[in-house]
């Protein structure tokens, strides 16, 4: 489907309710087999090795991040105004350009990482050594996946976009895990486990690259690449250092975690954590869907259909997250109990986790707002200094309370960044998400 420059009424609640509807059933069967694909992995690992398992992953995202240089969430904004104004020349150079830079940033990450794991090769055992490796060979298949998925959403492929991620890749780990645990009726060590996730993101990134060619207009293909460098650095620039930062403020409590109290404590966190999150679950969907939107409405100055939009999607995200916040904390030691009995303790500090991600939820459309409209400079600025006010704050209350402290810790830093962030909306936008 092309995008058309305006959605009336009727029409920009029709894409909504039916792209919605699409993503979160997409999205809903994903995060059932991603927990079950976790559960599986904490059970047939045990709660160190799986520590182990989580800790090294955990670096993945932010190499990942170093060498997608901000053209993912460029992407969805310029492919998505592209898109809508039929400029096919434009999406082709776009992606052309974007894939040329990613694959060089990965080339250099790669150097990088190599040389760093040299330098350090006396200060950890083989087991160790031989993960990170693993774990640092997920990043240009991580990159160039996520890339895929940005140009998708700029193209209001919503559903397709999110297919290999939410249920090709869990798929896969829980029958090839299965197939190891049963097979050799043993625990599975960190390695083998490596080995098979790295399998499943090679296996992801091919069929998204697939499905990617199948989704172009028509016209890209035939058309000449247009290449508008300057205009799409003005952005990727900025939103590198937004994601960035995004990036170490979402993981740096498990790195912390794991440097400061044990790889073990990580990986309770982590199981925590991933629990929690379905509470932010209605505001990824919804970022998904509208997004793109937001970006193609702002940019044709429909202003009144942008106001409608954001009133949809905040009332519907707000009944969200009260329903699943409310099921989460009743039944929160029951699931946490599926990933192990060892898990259960985690009760407390899932409590903690699940108040900041209901508060990041309810709050979160503020940034995306910043970064789809050009105010990337703001959201920059907004980002890092909840990272400024994180850091110190995480490694006092770890030191304090442990891994509870980094709950309190990373509630309060993004609680202050999107309420910061609200405020520039409603002041510099003259928006807010009620309409």
């Amino acid at each position: 489907m092309i995008a058309k420059p305006r959605f009336g009424k009727d029409r920009t609640f029709f894409y909504l309710v039916r792209n919605a509807i699409g993503t979160f059933s997409l999205r809903a069967v994903g995060i059932g087999l991603s927990f079950t694909a976790q559960a599986i992995t904490a059970r047939f690992m045990g709660s160190d090795n799986y520590g182990l398992f989580v800790y090294a992953l955990a670096f993945t995202p932010i190499l990942s991040w170093l060498a997608q240089l901000g053209m993912v969430q460029t992407s969805i904004r310029y492919v998505a105004i592209y898109n809508s104004q039929e400029d096919w020349g434009a999406i082709r150079g776009f992606m052309a350009f974007a894939t040329r830079s990613t694959l060089g940033a990965c080339l250099v990450v790669g150097s990088a990482a190599a040389m760093i794991g040299w330098l350090l090769k006396d200060t950890m055992d083989d087991l160790h050594r031989y993960v990170f490796i693993l774990a640092f060979l997920h990043v240009p298949f991580m990159s160039l996946s996520e890339l895929r998925v940005g140009v998708l959403r700029g193209l209001l492929k919503i559903s397709f976009a999110e297919l290999p991620e939410n249920l090709v890749r869990p798929l896969l780990l829980i029958i090839l895990l299965s197939a190891i645990y049963f097979g050799f009726h043993d625990f599975v060590d960190p390695v083998t486990a490596m080995l098979i996730s790295l399998a499943v993101a090679m296996t992801n990134f091919l069929l998204g690259s697939a499905w990617l060619r199948q989704s172009l207009p028509g016209g890209v293909s035939g058309s000449l690449p247009s290449y508008r460098k300057k205009e799409w650095l003005t952005m990727a620039v900025p939103m590198f250092v937004v994601v960035g930062i995004q990036l170490l403020i979402s993981q740096l409590d498990i790195l912390l975690i794991g440097s400061m109290v044990g790889t073990r404590e990580a990986g309770s966190y982590a199981v925590a954590a991933r629990v929690a999150d379905f509470a932010a679950f209605g505001l990824v969907v919804a970022s998904s869907v509208t997004a793109p939107l937001i970006a193609a409405h702002w940019n044709n100055r429909l202003i009144p259909d942008l106001r409608r939009l954001l009133k949809i999607t905040t009332i519907g995200n707000a009944l969200f997250v009260l329903t699943a916040a409310s099921f989460i904390a009743g039944t929160g030691k029951y699931i946490l109990g599926i990933f192990g009995a060892s898990f259960v303790d985690a009760y407390p500090l899932l409590i903690m986790l699940l108040a900041g991600k209901s508060l990041y939820a309810l709050t979160g459309l503020g940034t995306i707002l910043l970064t789809m409209t050009g105010h990337q400079k703001e959201a920059t600025w907004l980002m890092g200094g909840g990272l400024a006010v994180q850091l110190p704050l995480e490694l006092y209350l770890i030191g304090e309370h442990g891994a509870m402290g980094a709950a309190i810790a990373s509630a309060i830093a993004v609680a202050g960044i999107n309420l910061s962030a609200l405020v520039i909306v409603k002041t510099r936008l003259k928006l807010s998400l009620i309409g």
